[in-house]
């Protein structure tokens, strides 16, 4: 359970976004798939916000460790 508590959640999150871009990517440019448009003007935000929020709960969940050392 250490483990988890450990993760660096803004890490991981923007991890996740990159992944997500470069599979949309691979399907539509490679494959040749027929993904739905994306307007990338409205979806850069979310994508910065959704960083912001994991790095935010992270700092939090490791300022709710205390200062015990561990």
């Amino acid at each position: 359970m250490d483990r988890l508590r450990n993760l660096d959640v803004g890490a991981i999150i923007l991890g996740v976004i990159i992944l997500g871009i470069g599979v949309y990517y691979f399907l539509q440019r490679t494959l040749g798939l027929s993904m739905p448009d994306l307007n990338w003007d409205m979806v850069w935000p979310l994508l910065v916000i959704a960083l912001g929020v994991g790095m935010l709960f992270s700092a939090w969940s490791r300022m709710g460790k205390g200062s015990s050392g561990q």
